[in-house]
């Protein structure tokens, strides 16, 4: 062999030893999912920007290039009173939840209320509700005209108008806020766990009551979590969909969601103009968001020292009743009346405003549920069967990669891993809306279009990151030695992922994938947006009863989504734990 080709060898075997270095298990998979990752939520937001600026001509058939949809927004005569509305919708709904987020987190946390440990499982259950369900409840339970409260005013009281009305934006911002008052609650209940009693103490000590400590002392020390729900809530509610469409739009009051789906869908549908209102609405959600991450969230105050302390209990005395009363309220406005409202007009052929009880019925229940019924409704059991499809393989498919995700986030350095970490917070920062807007006009005229696909898409986008949060919260915890140990033992990457990770994340993972199960099961903002006729979701399904059936199949449906998402959140605790949902 001659001294050239050895010397060529030579040179050779770093280069393919490098080349071997960087083509891992570990590094392909990051590139993968990256890629992966990037396309599901970069391209559809990419893509809306695009068609934002893509301008309908008057017959409907050909575009151009121009601002007109954005002048539009303010010249059109219901969209600027629909983003007041919406504004409005958002200000107030975030008052309600907060007050009663900030106050069941320290009646339950703080104080020595009977029965605190027993109803804060309950004071949880809207977080897991549909709000969409929440309107049509209060709708039967207080509306103008068929509202079991106004009617028993009208019968007992002798009442000529309205005890109480819903059906307007006063009832939007109250049903929104009571539904998204645990958000709120559960950005304040770990701080007020962990607090250390003596910042409280020694402002007793200087002669201040109880109200004056509370305001002074643990709630300043609290506020970055109390803004951070709010902002979080805001951004919510300003995509929310389901409420304002039952309870205002039919009235009048629209609501930039309710606009968006006007305008985006139906048979003089303009997904360009519905593109450019998702653009103004995301811009605003964003907006708050950045200014939750950049100022809100990095305060935090020291509420935790190195001492081992418990949080003090505050005695309250004979107050403890009211702070009971108060919890107990929340839970039967909240979440007693609505359902047992639903139950109630379920079971009754022809919704009059009134308990009948020679009226009762099941048949409502039949229809609905059973598909080999002679006159079963296709978009109710289509709906059914087509959720659990979507939540079982949607949940399935977003944890594993979130799993991979996490890991990539967690256990790696570099540009991919901040890419891959960027790319978790982004769909948050959109409402669901504005994702399946996006997801629309990136895949109408692919073969995935008017399928289970396009749908399935839509969920993993958006939500995949709430998954991402279960899994890296556990991650965390566990030492990267043991990853370490593992591969310089001589195992593979996966094999590690396999044996190692994988078993001590299951707590996080089974934790994420009934979180994700329960939110696609109750799903609407994507759904509204992308389904077609044969691939109804059972929100969408309650919403064709709204929309095309009477109230009483509506409310048969609506309890039958209800009773599966206490199921699914009686599982989510069993399995989770009572410190489950932590922010």
């Amino acid at each position: 062999m001659s001294t050239q080709t050895l010397t060529n060898e030579t040179l050779q075997a770093p280069a393919a030893s490098r080349w071997r270095s960087l083509v891992t298990q570990e590094s392909v998979a990051t590139v993968v999912v990256s890629l992966i990752v990037a396309a599901a939520v970069i391209l559809p937001l990419l893509v809306l920007i695009v068609s934002s600026f893509r301008v309908l001509d008057p017959g409907g058939f050909d575009t151009t290039w121009g601002l007109d949809n954005y002048r539009t927004l303010y010249t059109d005569r219901v969209i600027p009173k629909a983003f007041v509305n919406t504004l409005i919708v958002c200000a107030g709904s975030t008052l309600i939840a907060t007050f009663f987020g900030v106050a069941l987190a320290w009646v339950n946390a703080r104080t020595n209320c009977p029965g605190r440990g027993r109803m804060e499982p309950f004071n949880l259950v809207p977080f897991f509700l549909s709000p969409f369900v929440g309107a049509i409840a209060w709708h039967n339970l207080a509306g103008g005209k068929v509202g079991l409260i106004n009617s028993w005013g009208r019968d007992f009281l002798g009442m000529q108008g309205n005890l109480i009305n819903v059906d307007n934006l006063y009832g939007v911002i109250w049903v929104t806020g009571l539904f998204f008052a645990p958000l709120v609650y559960l950005f304040v209940i770990g701080s007020l766990r962990r607090m250390d009693p003596s910042l409280e103490d020694s402002a007793r000590t200087t002669g201040a009551g109880l109200v004056r400590t509370a305001m002074t002392v643990t709630l300043p020390l609290v506020a970055p979590g109390i803004l951070s729900g709010a902002i979080i809530v805001f951004v919510t509610t300003a995509g929310e969909f389901g409420v304002p469409f039952k309870l205002s739009a039919p009235y009048g009051w629209q609501t930039l969601t309710t606009q968006i789906f006007s305008k985006a869908v139906g048979d003089d549908a303009n997904i360009y103009l519905g593109a450019a209102m998702s653009m103004a609405l995301g811009v605003i959600t964003v907006l708050l968001i950045w200014i939750q991450q950049r100022y809100i969230a990095p305060r935090s105050f020291t509420t935790v020292t190195g001492k081992g302390f418990r949080p003090n209990v505050i005695d309250l005395g004979g107050w403890k009743w009211v702070a009971f009363a108060f919890n107990l309220g929340f839970i039967l406005v909240a979440v007693v009346l609505p359902i047992l409202c639903l139950f109630i007009v379920s079971l009754h052929p022809v919704w009059q405003s009134r308990i009948i009880l020679h009226d009762l019925t099941l048949h409502n229940y039949v229809r609905t549920l059973f598909f080999w019924a002679p006159d079963h409704i296709a978009a109710a059991t289509n709906g059914i069967y087509n959720s659990f499809i979507l939540a079982f393989a949607g949940a399935t498919i977003a944890m594993i990669l979130s799993l991979v995700v996490s890991y990539m986030i967690h256990r790696t350095k570099g540009f991919g891993a901040r890419l891959l970490d960027f790319l978790c917070v982004v769909p948050v920062g959109f409402p669901g809306i504005v994702i399946a807007m996006g997801v629309l006009v990136t895949y109408i005229k692919t073969p995935i279009y008017a399928t289970l696909w396009i749908l399935l898409l839509g969920y993993i986008t958006r939500f995949f990151p709430y998954g991402q949060r279960n899994v890296s919260s556990v991650m965390l915890a566990i030492s990267e030695e043991l990853d370490q140990s593992s591969r310089m033992a001589g195992a593979s990457w996966f094999t590690t992922l396999r044996r190692i990770t994988i078993p001590l994340l299951k707590p996080g993972i089974f934790a994420g994938w009934v979180l994700l199960f329960i939110i696609f099961l109750r799903e609407l903002s994507i759904s509204i947006i992308l389904y077609s006729s044969g691939t109804e979701t059972l929100s969408v399904g309650v919403y064709y009863l709204t929309n095309y059936e009477n109230d009483t199949l509506t409310a048969a449906l609506s309890v039958t989504q209800t009773v599966m998402l206490l199921a699914c959140v009686y599982i989510f605790r069993r399995i989770a734990g009572r410190e489950a949902l932590t922010v």
